[in-house]
């Protein structure tokens, strides 16, 4: 038999989440029920109360907008390959 958890967090944080358990190709859903386990497995929470330091940032698209570059000639064709491109 399976019981539903309900928990309330705010729009941010539920987006950034996602954002988290998509790059690790999990659904939020499993990623909760791991650690549920994980935290009864162990008899413990798996990491410190104590907020996280480090600045948090949104996940997501356009979340690395001006953080990277690409050179100009990027889709140029490139010498070592002309033969297969012939």
């Amino acid at each position: 038999m399976t019981v539903q958890i309900s928990t309330q967090i705010d729009e941010f944080t539920k987006q950034r989440f996602d954002g988290v358990c998509e790059s690790m190709g999990i659904s939020p859903a499993n990623a909760l029920r791991l650690f549920i386990v994980n935290v009864v497995d162990h008899n413990t929470i798996p990491f410190s109360e104590e907020p996280s330091e480090k600045p948090s940032l949104p996940f997501g698209r356009g979340c690395m907008k001006g953080k990277m570059w690409m050179a100009d000639d990027f889709d140029a064709p490139m010498e070592d390959f002309r033969e297969y491109m012939e």
